[in-house]
């Protein structure tokens, strides 16, 4: 009697990474942006490679790209007839060579949750002998992207510590979910939290909603434009409120970055609001970081912001400025 045993070993289809200095990279792509490919190595876990030093990439995934020329695709990517080149294989079949750094944003469709999210963590501490006041900064932000929509979380706080108290100077939240209409046109809505004291503003709850352009794709910067509609309840530090209030606002966020030495990465918010219920009110919210990498996935955050509003509630200041110096890990 013979006895045929088969057996069927199913192999998991890698991404590949073939860098210039002859290391290969095996694992899952799991996203690129802003000139950095982040992947799930199977040996050495997550690693973030910058475009210019990959020789060949290759992935049987599927995934949404988005060119520095706004194009947008959907499909697979092979190694492309020269080093530092891929062929996208779209959906509709035709076959698009681009260089790697041609690649603006690529997501795969299909992983799971917790590897979709990027984001950064940020911490600072300063503290003067002559005023004996230490003053502790916090901020953290998280993008989760997918094929239609993009969600992002930022939160900021500033705090102040003496030997007799302990004060909420300023603290910041904000969701903002976007949904891609067209290769440039996005639909959004934000949900945020403030609270400014130097501004009398104990807290303001805003809910916007609006649309958005990619005003300009480059190989190294964006920028992008949103306006729409908000509506505010704000409490001032002496208990007053306006009720319901509608602004408009107009947003610019701008990236840039550079990864030959020095490695350096730049991210501004900048909106301005118009009042409607208060008519000739008019508000500035700016906040820029300057970052510098020291080693890996630790960088240098150099964070200026700034606040305007022509008529503070209880008649408060009418400006906040302030510098934040801290360290930022990102992942």
């Amino acid at each position: 009697m013979f006895v045929l045993r088969i057996s069927v070993v199913q192999c998991q289809v890698r991404d590949s990474l073939f860098l210039y200095n002859g290391q290969v990279l095996i694992g899952e792509i799991q996203s690129i942006s802003l000139g950095e490919v982040s992947i799930d190595d199977i040996d050495l876990k997550m690693m973030n490679v910058k475009l210019y030093k990959i020789r060949v990439l290759k992935s049987s995934r599927r995934f949404k790209f988005e060119l520095d020329d706004k194009e947008l695709f959907y499909g697979t990517m092979v190694g492309g007839v020269k080093d530092g080149w891929v062929d996208i294989h779209a959906d509709n079949g035709n076959t698009i060579p681009v260089t790697m750094e041609q690649l603006h944003v690529v997501i795969p469709l299909e992983k799971q949750f917790f590897k979709s999210l990027h984001g950064n963590l940020s911490t600072g501490f300063s503290y003067t002998k002559s005023s004996g006041v230490g003053q502790v900064n916090l901020s953290s932000s998280v993008v989760y992207a997918a094929s239609k929509f993009e969600y992002q979380l930022t939160a900021s706080a500033n705090y102040s510590i003496d030997s007799a108290s302990f004060s909420r100077d300023r603290e910041d939240l904000s969701l903002m979910a976007g949904y891609s209409v067209t290769p440039t046109w996005f639909i959004s809505a934000t949900a945020s939290y403030q609270r400014n004291l130097e501004l009398s503003i104990a807290r303001r709850f805003q809910e916007s909603v609006g649309a958005g352009n990619k005003l300009v794709v480059r190989k190294r910067w964006q920028l992008y434009g949103i306006s729409g509609i908000s509506f505010n309840q704000e409490l001032s530090t002496a208990g007053e409120s306006e009720g319901m209030l509608l602004e408009v606002p107009v947003m610019f966020r701008f990236n840039y970055f550079k990864f030959h030495h020095p490695n350096i990465q730049i991210s501004s918010t900048q909106s301005a609001y118009l009042g409607l219920t208060q008519f000739g009110r008019f508000r500035m919210e700016g906040n820029t970081s300057f970052s510098w990498q020291v080693i890996r996935y630790f960088y240098i955050t150099l964070n200026p912001y700034t606040n305007f509003d022509s008529q503070p509630p209880a008649g408060g200041n009418k400006y906040d400025y302030g510098v934040v110096l801290s360290v930022t890990y990102k992942f």
